[in-house]
């Protein structure tokens, strides 16, 4: 979209991060949780959002936004196809169009 949206209130752990990305959110705000637990604790979120994007088969943040919307998760799925197509060999693309 172009309009960023951000998750915010209640994130205190990866998998909260996670649940905002996959709502949509392209931010997550975790104001709140450093205040209580200090600035330590981005290190342990983005620890355990990098754990649960590998254990789901994601390869980066930007690939899990959205994805529990239907047609946003279609429309990003589409140009990201799109992007590695355009970045394929010739070889590559044989195989993909198969």
């Amino acid at each position: 979209g172009q309009v960023p949206i951000i998750g915010v209130g209640g994130v205190g752990s990866g998998r909260d991060a996670y649940e905002k990305l996959k709502a949509g959110a392209s931010l997550v705000q975790i104001y709140s949780m450093m205040v209580y637990e200090g600035p330590g604790v981005v290190s342990r979120i983005r620890h355990e959002l990098a754990t649960l994007l590998a254990e789901n088969g994601y390869k980066n943040v930007d690939d899990v936004v959205g994805a529990d919307n239907e047609e946003i998760y279609w429309k990003r799925r589409e140009e990201r196809v799109r992007r590695r197509m355009q970045e394929a060999t010739p070889n590559e693309k044989q195989i993909i169009e198969m």
